[in-house]
């Protein structure tokens, strides 16, 4: 049987990476100066790197293909996605070091990359090492967009909207391995790992408007 519930909010999830990823990158067109550094590429990139993984995770929940090395791929979408967000932000905390900037997103996303592509195939394990991966990442996102939504330090993006989005979805990830062995039944294959994609995609919405909406002290 598919896990239709699974299947449904997975393919929410595609669909809101989709439209935060390509509304993101339009932005970042319409700057007048573009860098390849810029928070909205970089995010916007990022984003959409993780359409790949939710792709995968469809046909699998439909039974289309079986769990292979393809999941270790998937997961390697993800780690990039996480990296690519860090190193948006290190615009913020090291504006002006441009090569360092370059020079730690290629490491921090090549490193473990490598290492979820070397690792057995096991979903349980992977999906657990992933939502640890991505903790550090996550929460760094938290901090840094508090951080510039209290020192007034970014004007065309709602900090604290998408602080509370990364909550949402850190929330998400620390109970999606857990929900996964709740609940299993024939309908539903993977137990209640549907509320987590659920909640991701509450936490996503919010970081869209994050991105959309400008905090309350710009005039």
């Amino acid at each position: 049987m598919v896990d239709v519930l699974f299947l449904t909010t997975t393919i929410m999830k595609a669909i809101v990476f989709i439209i935060i990823g390509v509304y993101l990158l339009n932005q970042w067109l319409k700057l007048e100066k573009k860098y390849t550094s810029d928070i909205p590429f970089l995010f916007g990139v990022g984003v959409l790197f993780l359409v790949p993984g939710t792709i995968i995770d469809s046909l699998v929940i439909a039974n289309l293909i079986g769990i292979s090395y393809i999941i270790n791929i998937r997961y390697a979408f993800d780690v990039v996605c996480v990296i690519l967000f860090l190193g948006s932000l290190l615009s913020v905390w090291i504006a002006e070091k441009v090569k360092l900037r370059y020079f730690t997103i290629i490491t921090l996303a090549s490193v473990p990359t490598i290492f979820f592509l070397m690792m057995p195939t096991n979903l349980i394990y992977l999906d657990t090492l992933n939502s640890l991966v991505s903790l550090p990442g996550i929460i760094i996102v938290i901090v840094t967009f508090l951080f510039t939504y209290f020192t007034k330090r970014l004007t065309n993006v709602h900090g604290l909207l998408i602080s509370i989005s990364a909550i949402v979805v850190l929330i998400s990830q620390v109970m999606r391995p857990f929900l996964k062995t709740i609940i299993l039944t024939p309908f539903m294959e993977f137990g209640l790992a549907w509320l987590a994609n659920l909640i991701a995609v509450v936490g996503w919405i919010i970081c869209y408007f994050g991105f959309r909406l400008k905090p309350g002290y710009v005039p």
